[in-house]
C-alpha cells in the first residue's frame, strides 16, 4: 500500500472513534495532524479529512426555511 491508501485507512479508524464520542474534536486534529507527518500527507492535499458539507448547516436548506417565512410574514402583512 502507498502513503496515501495508509492514511486514509487509518484515518477512517479515527473518525469512527470520534463518532462513537471516544475522541473529541481536538483530539481527532491532533491525531489527523500525527498521521499527515508520518504518511508525508500535505496540508494542502485533496485527501485531507475536510469535512466541507455539514448537514445541518446547507445552504439549501436554510435558504428554504428563509423564503417560507419571508412568504409568511409577506401573507400576514396583507
Amino acid at each position: 500500500m502507498n502513503n496515501k491508501n495508509l492514511y486514509l485507512s487509518s484515518l477512517k479508524n479515527i473518525e469512527r472513534l470520534r463518532k462513537e464520542g471516544i475522541l473529541n474534536d481536538s483530539d481527532f486534529e491532533k491525531a489527523d495532524s500525527f498521521l499527515r507527518k508520518k504518511y508525508c500527507i500535505k496540508t494542502t492535499s485533496l485527501f485531507r479529512s475536510n469535512h466541507l458539507i455539514k448537514p445541518p448547516f446547507r445552504a439549501m436548506y436554510i435558504d428554504g426555511k428563509k423564503e417560507e417565512n419571508n412568504e409568511r410574514n409577506q401573507s400576514n402583512e396583507n
